[in-house]
């Protein structure tokens, strides 16, 4: 086989558990998702739902730890993160120094 085929299999290679990983991602998030969806339709939630909109509904952001945080919130949210220990939950409010409340 020859340096160039073997570098092709290879990067196959990479490409499958690359995607395979994406989706197992994927479905952890999907899952988790519909966990906190079921909890919150309970009502259990709605003390911690501590951070609304300006019309005063709940914004809810189930992510995983393996994500980055503060580039999936870009605002302010109720944070759920799945952790291998559990779950843990973060009232995120972006702070705008120079705007007005």
């Amino acid at each position: 086989m020859s340096e160039e085929a073997m570098r092709e299999e290879v990067a196959q290679a990479v490409e499958v558990a690359a995607n395979k990983a994406a989706e197992e991602e994927i479905s952890k998030l999907a899952e988790f998702e519909s966990a906190i969806d079921e909890t919150l339709a309970s009502g259990y939630l709605d003390d911690t739902l501590t951070v609304t909109d300006a019309d005063g509904v709940a914004q809810v952001l189930p992510v995983l730890d393996s994500e980055p945080i503060w580039e999936a919130v870009g605002g302010s949210a109720n944070v759920f993160v799945h952790t291998s220990a559990g779950v843990v939950a973060l009232s995120v409010v972006e702070y705008k120094p120079n705007e007005e409340e």
